[in-house]
């Protein structure tokens, strides 16, 4: 753990006993889901709501594997060999989004990537319902979660992306594919892709190596990241070679996910010299992910 978390999660744990003690002396309530919907947060939760200050050049840990502590709610399928793909990332924490980050909020800067990626739902899931808000239509959310959500900052809502970049950092699978699927959830939004091109030339390099990881661990949905990845040449270098190669990976572990029309177009603009490499390639990445 990092200086900067270390300092940050004394901060946090020392703000939110003191605040527990207070409330608890001054203010109980019978009903802490209304409280917490029509009061403001302590100046605790407005901290820890902001997200941890983290890089995203961190070493790529080895914790992402399924039945790990930082998967503890994600449920896998068993594919052929050693391969698998994610049926269930886990569910949305149950409660208003100032008492799931007042929660889980000690817990993620111990290092628990369950509790951030907790986290990082429910501010997503606050994204979706001020969405929706803003379009008038239904909300899906009982009343108490949805003013909560409502009431949050514009900044409150982008440290979504510090909190998915700790909980990829901390080896969660669904944070580590998102992260790498979504600049946009990672990085907090276009503008910073150019305000900060050093970061973004990093979440490249970090992104690529949680996919690289994942996949010798026999993830198919990390193997068909890297193959959309290598023939979209966003995340990396354009290589159809090598796209093929992944895509032909995933065919071995599960035929039944692979995207047949994206395949197509990819054999019909290489050589059969390419071709055939590509399905050699292929072979050789699944025997060594998944076999």
């Amino acid at each position: 753990m990092s200086r900067r978390i270390k300092a940050l999660s004394l901060a946090v744990l020392a703000m939110l006993a003191g605040a527990a003690v207070w409330y608890g002396t001054t203010a109980p309530s019978t009903q802490p889901n209304k409280a917490a919907s029509s009061s403001e947060p302590s100046s605790a939760l407005e901290h820890a709501t902001r997200g941890p200050a983290i890089s995203a050049s961190r070493p790529v840990s080895s914790r992402s594997t399924p039945g790990s502590a930082a998967n503890r709610l994600v449920r896998v399928r068993q594919l052929s060999g050693r391969a698998y793909a994610v049926e269930d990332y886990g569910p949305i924490p149950p409660g208003t989004v100032h008492e799931v980050i007042s929660r889980l909020s000690p817990l993620a800067l111990a290092g628990d990537a369950t509790a951030s990626y907790g986290i990082f739902q429910k501010l997503n899931e606050c994204k979706d319902i001020n969405r929706r808000a803003s379009r008038g239509v239904a909300l899906h959310a009982s009343e108490n979660v949805a003013t909560a959500c409502i009431e949050l900052s514009a900044e409150d809502e982008l440290s979504s992306s510090r909190w998915l970049s700790l909980a990829a950092e901390q080896g969660n699978i669904g944070a580590r594919l998102l992260y790498a699927a979504d600049s946009q959830s990672a990085l907090g939004g276009p503008a910073e892709l150019l305000r900060n091109p050093d970061r973004t030339k990093e979440y490249k390099q970090t992104a690529v190596g949680y996919l690289q990881e994942m996949a010798n661990q026999g993830s198919a949905d990390a193997l068909l990241q890297l193959g959309n990845a290598y023939h979209a040449g966003v995340l990396v270098d354009e290589d159809r070679v090598t796209s093929r190669a992944y895509f032909e990976a995933v065919r071995l572990a599960d035929p039944s996910i692979v995207p047949a029309r994206q395949v197509s177009t990819l054999d019909k603009s290489l050589s059969a010299e390419q071709l055939n490499l590509a399905l050699r390639k292929g072979n050789q990445l699944y025997d060594s992910c998944c076999r």
